[in-house]
């Protein structure tokens, strides 16, 4: 967040010490508990909890701690306790509780047979609180490394502090007391933000009502500084808003009263039923992995139950929204940010990091330019990229869509023609760059017809001969819930594919963006209105207002082809940024990471999640007009970035063996280093480096020319 102070950018990111990291209890166990761990029976069916979740889970809810189980199957590769796995509390456990814990878990997991063979491996000897940064280590570089685990554990140190003090908002508004929640974040449960909206329905004449609620969460990341020789603790204000229904719902939040002072995260499960009024509504409710019966054997007191009601009233279990909307669309505001600014400073004692602003001010470029390259600029850019033609075909099957795109374009590139072209009428926009617009309902309805066979025939997806693209700017629209249900094949989903395996970028707009009229008011417009209505003045004249979601599209076909503009470089380059801009020339390398999870579908396995890794490079010409040529990492190695992007779409997401562990993050990425060569001229080498783990960091760099480390890259 921004200060008064001109000239300076305040953070939420705190240096941490040692004192700030605090103490913990680990607990190392045996070997041997491993072998016996995998002969666990593996949950199946779509509603199963992992063993060391549901374990995780039903332990937080017994004891009230925020305890960490490492996964036996995948122990830490490194550090004191290297292959064997930790049992990590704030507190000292009881042993007797811990034991009993693992013995009712164990005996109720579906398929094992009521057997007991985990709580008597169990070692519970307390060697009293560690300090946690001795569970740190540093490598010959001074970087500190460490399991994921105790990078997590640091941030539940700090939020036990902040939480042990209120966090005052106003003088007029009562003090926020936080609760710590079992993955680590602090809510305010006490005082929820509610919003009420009620309406008649139009086809019964009833009053309708929906309450919305949502709590401020404060979440905690601790990682290791630029350059990886300190700590820093990153608080980022939030929302967490509450389901209003339990309609794909997967969790609940709720407050044990026999531990009041940790909310709970559980999984949960749901029946539904047809009501008398012909809708679904719950039948059941139920909490998934035994954590409910386990709670109960252990002494602890029942879990409260879901309401079968519904959610829209607050209780002590509180539904996780999840995606869609919500009657509370907003996040936290300036002043939540500017209070919890204070209030962290004045309870770890330790000032947040601050950014001071340099003497460089760069100037707003006249004129407002397209996110896409501009005719005037095509050719050259197109050069960069290495292509001699490109086509982009404008795909659809409404007649609203396509006046819609083509009017956007036509204004854009100063073509009225454009607005009127005809179908299968191709048109230069600039020297080797042509537009063709083509209705096939065919290809952009759902469905799971053939569309291969279609595209096979047509010329426009056919590139010239040389260096030439074609590209695809496609009409679409989201699935109904009914087609959801129905399984119904998604015609993005099956045209990305291939268009991919054709090599085709594409991208893909609904109608559902259509800002609609384009000479609506904006809010600066709104109160010039005002101002002249009330002093008497003719009305000012409306701007015509451009669709961006069009202009946004186009401008990421451009850019997933390789089509950039120097648009960059009279940025890094600008006339006033000399104390900044580079001497030489260099390569910038983007490292992006997505850990993705596969949609579940009735009837089918689920599919693990996994890792999907994407790596972008950038040659960087000294001079603002300059180009920069971009290139994408794939299977075959460094490639223009139009076919890599194809290559990315064709292929399936993520790799084997590119996952994140519990314990240490990324298991394994092998980043390439330049040694010289562009990839573009066909002789590009490569050469290998290590994995990494640990702390987070990961491959991927920026290096001069000559091959040289300009900065480490980060996962």
């Amino acid at each position: 967040m921004v200060s008064d102070d001109r000239g300076r950018l305040f953070t939420l990111s705190f240096p941490l010490d040692d004192r700030l990291l605090g103490t913990v209890h680990a607990y190392p166990q045996d070997e041997a508990l491993a072998p016996a761990w995998r002969r666990l029976p593996r949950p199946r069916g779509k509603d199963a909890v992992q063993p060391i979740t549901s374990l995780q889970t039903a332990a937080r809810a017994v004891t009230g701690e925020r305890l960490v189980f490492t996964n036996p199957d995948r122990p830490a590769r490194t550090g004191r306790w290297a292959g064997r796995s930790v049992i990590v509390t704030p507190g000292p456990l009881n042993g007797a509780v811990v034991r009993t814990l693992m013995r009712e878990w164990e005996t109720r997991l579906d398929g094992h047979d009521g057997r007991d063979t985990l709580a008597a491996l169990l070692q519970l000897d307390d060697d009293g609180p560690q300090p946690l940064s001795s569970l740190l280590h540093r490598d010959t570089r001074g970087r500190i490394t460490g399991p994921r685990w105790a990078f997590r554990v640091a941030g539940w140190r700090l939020a036990s502090m902040l939480a042990a003090q209120p966090l005052l908002l106003d003088e007029t508004l009562p003090a926020l007391q936080f609760h710590l929640d079992s993955e680590g974040d602090l809510l305010a449960w006490q005082a929820p933000l509610v919003h009420e909206r009620t309406w008649i329905d139009e086809e019964s004449g009833k009053r309708r009502r929906i309450a919305g609620y949502a709590m401020e969460r404060i979440h905690i990341e601790v990682e290791p500084a630029p350059g990886g020789q300190t700590l820093i603790a990153h608080l980022s204000a939030r929302i967490s808003r509450v389901a209003t229904h339990y309609k794909g719902i997967r969790n609940v939040l709720l407050r044990h009263p026999v531990n009041p002072d940790i909310i709970l995260k559980a999984p949960i499960t749901t029946r539904w039923e047809k009501g008398p009024d012909g809708f679904m509504q719950p039948k059941e409710v139920r909490y998934r992995g035994a954590t409910a019966q386990i709670v109960e054997a252990c002494g602890v007191g029942r879990l409260p139950q879901p309401p079968l009601t519904g959610l829209d009233e607050l209780t002590e279990v509180r539904g996780v929204h999840r995606t869609g909307k919500h009657p509370i669309d907003k996040g936290a505001g300036a002043m939540f940010h500017a209070r919890l600014e204070e209030h962290a400073t004045r309870v770890l004692g330790q000032e947040p990091l601050v950014y001071t602003g340099t003497p460089i001010k760069i100037s707003k470029p006249g004129g407002s330019l397209p996110p896409y390259v501009p005719a005037d600029k095509m050719a050259a850019a197109m050069t960069a990229a290495r292509l001699d033609a490109v086509r982009t075909v404008v795909l659809y099957e409404s007649a609203e869509w396509h006046t819609r795109v083509m009017g956007q374009l036509a204004r854009d590139y100063a073509r009225p023609e454009l607005a009127d072209l005809p179908d299968e009428q191709p048109v230069a926009l600039a020297p080797g760059y042509e537009l063709v617009a083509v209705r096939l309902p065919e290809l952009v309805r759902h469905g799971s017809h053939d569309r291969s066979l279609i595209l096979n025939t047509l010329p426009w997806f056919k590139p010239a001969a040389g260096r030439s693209l074609v590209t695809a700017l496609c009409e679409t629209r989201y699935l109904s819930e009914q087609e959801k249900e129905a399984g119904v094949t998604d015609a993005k989903h099956a045209l990305k594919g291939l268009f991919a395996q054709r090599g085709i970028p594409s991208q893909f707009i609904t109608m559902d963006s259509d800002p609609g009229d384009p000479y609506r008011l904006n809010t600066p417009e709104k109160v010039a209105r005002s101002r002249t209505s009330k002093a008497g003045l003719p009305e000012p004249d409306v701007a015509y207002k451009d669709d961006h979601a069009v202009q946004i599209g186009l401008g990421s076909l451009h850019s997933d082809a390789g089509i950039i503009d120097n648009r960059l470089a009279a940025t890094a380059f600008h006339r006033n940024a000399r104390e900044t801009a580079l001497d030489r020339e260099a390569v910038a390398v983007g490292l992006w990471t997505r850990y993705h999870r596969f949609a579940e579908r009735p009837g089918q396995p689920r599919k693990a999640a996994v890792l999907a890794i994407t790596l972008v490079a950038m040659r960087i010409p000294l001079g603002e007009y300059a180009f920069w040529p971009t290139a994408m990492y794939s299977d075959r190695g460094w490639l223009p970035l139009a076919q890599g992007r194809a290559l990315h779409h064709a292929s399936p997401i993520g790799k084997r063996g590119h996952h994140l562990r519990d314990d240490q993050g990324v298991r394994t990425t092998c980043a390439p280093m330049w040694t010289g060569r562009w990839p573009h001229s066909g002789t590009g080498s490569r050469s290998s480096c290590s994995p990494r783990s640990g702390s987070g960091s990961g491959p991927g760099c920026a290096t001069t020319g000559s091959g040289t480390d300009m900065c480490p890259g980060r996962a």
